[in-house]
């Protein structure tokens, strides 16, 4: 059973690197301490150089972040120009199509607005993409 590492919150995960780290860096002092050696001048430069490799992570972190987000954002606007653009067409059409291409539509956006507004279980999200690419189907055939 394999378990990923998105399925765990942020704050967790903070949490238990913070206590590993502090955890080691006072295993090491311990055991320096024990060796009766003081060489402090080794371990500011040790210090120095464990921070420097956090703001490096950090630095990579933000940017996996950031175009992460960027692409949500794209796929967000992708889909709201396509529902735009389809409730337009779907205004050309006669009479007794235009409303059940409308309300199709109408369905579809309360659906993703659902998904986004909540936190749904995976059953829910499912159930939501499901039944998205019903109404997909269903304009698609119109």
């Amino acid at each position: 059973m394999t378990t990923e590492l998105s399925e765990y919150g942020l704050l967790p995960i903070f949490l238990v690197s913070l206590v590993v780290i502090l955890a080691a860096s006072e295993v090491g002092r311990w055991l320096g301490a024990r060796a009766g050696r003081r060489g402090d001048e080794n371990i500011s430069t040790l210090e120095g150089a464990i921070l420097g490799l956090m703001a490096l992570m950090i630095g990579f972190t933000f940017a996996m972040a950031l175009s992460r987000f960027e692409a949500r954002r794209d796929v967000v606007l992708n889909e709201a120009n396509a529902i735009g653009t389809a409730a337009l067409r779907a205004r050309l059409l006669s009479q007794p199509h235009r409303m059940e291409c409308l309300n199709l539509l109408r369905e579809y956006v309360q659906i993703r607005l659902n998904i986004t507004q909540q936190v749904p279980s995976p059953a829910e999200l499912k159930a939501a993409i499901t039944r998205s690419n019903e109404i997909q189907e269903a304009l698609g055939n119109r």
